[in-house]
Parts: structure tokens; C-alpha cells; sequence
């Protein structure tokens, strides 16, 4: 199953109504747009790079924390990208 059809199950009229709030945000994580996922890397680069310099604790964490989310993001754009589908850059089926 492409990444189309089942956003399509999750969001469709048959799709459950009473989603948990961490499915919710997996799903919002997985369809951000290639601009904000642009600058959660820059901005995950901006904590790397302080965190390296203070070397506090709670800066790694919480640069390890956006870290991970910011690679998920990017493997949703990267399954969109590669998914078939309508869309300006992709070839007519």
C-alpha cells in the first residue's frame, strides 16, 4: 500500500473517529512539508552546535529529542517523494 492510499484510509470518511493523540501527531509528523522539515534540520544542526559548545544535559536531550522527530519528518517527505501518485513533478499514469 502506497503512502497516498493510506493517508486517504486515515483521513477518508470510513477512517476511525476516535484516533489517540499520538497517532494524531504521527500522522501530522509524516505530512509536513518539505519547507518546515528544511528548517527543523537547520534548527536540529543550531542545537547540535550549542549543545556540542555548553554540553549540558538537558540541551542533548532535548537536541536528541528534536533530532528524532526531525528524522521522521524527513522520511515522510522522502515516502512522499518516492510514493506514485498526482502531482506536479510526477509522471501521468
Amino acid at each position: 500500500m502506497d503512502l497516498l492510499t493510506y493517508k486517504e484510509l486515515e483521513t477518508g470518511p470510513e477512517a476511525p473517529k476516535d484516533q489517540s493523540p499520538g497517532h494524531r501527531a504521527w500522522a501530522w509528523l509524516l505530512t509536513l512539508s518539505p519547507t518546515v522539515v528544511t528548517f527543523m534540520v537547520a534548527l536540529s544542526v543550531g542545537l547540535g552546535m550549542v549543545a556540542a559548545q555548553v554540553s549540558l544535559t538537558s540541551m542533548l536531550v532535548l537536541m536528541a529529542i528534536f533530532w528524532g522527530l526531525t528524522v521522521v519528518a524527513m522520511g515522510g517527505v522522502i515516502a512522499r517523494w518516492m510514493t506514485p501518485g498526482r502531482g506536479r513533478h510526477r509522471m501521468a499514469a
